[in-house]
């Protein structure tokens, strides 16, 4: 049994991550924080799991029967809470993004030991993106030569998180994230260049969305934008020398049929890929990770590098010229 705490008890976490959990065999959320004042919020996240509520993050910490934390909460309190939970023995899944630097990621590093400690990026655990994988391995759409990838949504601005520098919020460190996430995996390296153009709407504090343009050096690139004041859109291409495979809702919600494109000069298919839940394929990724010792999908060399090129683009839009990573 893999006993679960969660730091950040969310409307979100409490109705998509935590049952997702729940559904993975000898997978339990056992233990609920709250922030001090707050207990009687997060016992109502706690009983749907007939689990223990804790006042206060530091006491989930000091729970001798909690093995692993889910960090659910805003991206400036990433890295702190999960040094803490790896100095207090606890294996982490954090969400996304672990940290605004590779410096802060090497630190997580350095705490982690023998430890579990992974990026939550959900979508990458999806049956859909491993046959996206798979496709792009076996060399059917040739040399990958242009990655292109959107993800977007209008997100009001009242009492929304996202919009507050000081939690790290932007839109480049939210929706962005998986935007640059896709060329990171697919080319398989760290981008050479980077130049990018942030807008924020309505005088918000906040990049409430970007483009990029990210070099990955012998005429391979990658062509991004995402934002909070546009959309829905969802999609990435691969584009290879030999044709190119598309897919037109890369973040899927958990009931909804995925369809992946391949064109080639022998012409066009479609794969349908059966409705799945991401977080419950991550969970049980990351359950297991644990059990064997064995690194996850999302590695912090992973981390790392997704932290660099996030540091670049910010960079980059500031000064208005291009940025080496």
């Amino acid at each position: 049994m893999l006993r679960w705490g969660v730091l950040g008890a969310t409307a979100f976490i409490s109705t998509r991550v935590a049952p997702a959990i729940h559904r993975v065999v000898d997978n339990r959320v056992v233990a609920v924080a709250a922030r001090p004042g707050r207990v009687e919020a997060s016992g109502r996240f706690a009983a749907q799991f007939d689990a223990r509520v804790h006042d206060g993050f530091e006491a989930l910490l000091n729970d001798s029967e909690v093995d692993a934390v889910y960090i659910a909460l805003p991206n400036s309190e990433h890295v702190p809470w999960t040094l803490r939970a790896l100095e207090a023995g606890k294996h982490v899944l954090c969400e996304k993004p672990l940290a605004l630097s590779a410096a802060d990621v090497e630190r997580v590093e350095a705490a982690a030991g023998g430890l579990t400690a992974m990026e939550a990026y959900w979508y990458r655990f999806h049956p859909q993106q491993r046959r996206v994988v798979e496709l792009l391995a076996s060399g059917v759409i040739g040399e990958l030569c242009v990655v292109r990838a959107a993800f977007a949504g209008l997100m009001d601005p009242v009492g929304n998180i996202r919009y507050l520098p000081e939690l790290g919020g932007g839109a480049t460190w939210d929706v962005g994230c998986y935007a640059f996430d896709v060329p990171l995996w697919a080319f398989g390296q760290t981008p050479v260049s980077v130049q990018a153009r942030f807008h924020s709407k309505d005088g918000a504090p906040v990049d409430t969305s970007g483009a990029a343009t990210l070099d990955f050096g012998d005429g391979r690139v990658a062509q991004i934008d995402y934002g909070f004041d546009y959309g829905p859109c969802a999609r990435y291409e691969l584009q290879g020398t030999h044709g190119s495979i598309a897919v037109r809702n890369a973040w899927t919600a958990p009931d909804e049929e995925c369809v992946i494109t391949i064109i080639t000069n022998d012409g066009h298919r479609e794969e349908r890929v059966p409705a799945a839940d991401a977080y419950e394929h991550q969970a049980a990724a990351f359950a297991e990770a644990v059990r064997t010792g064995t690194p996850p999908l999302v590695t912090l060399a992973d981390s790392k590098r997704t932290a660099r090129v996030g540091e670049a683009l910010v960079e980059s839009a500031r000064t208005g010229a291009v940025q080496v990573v």
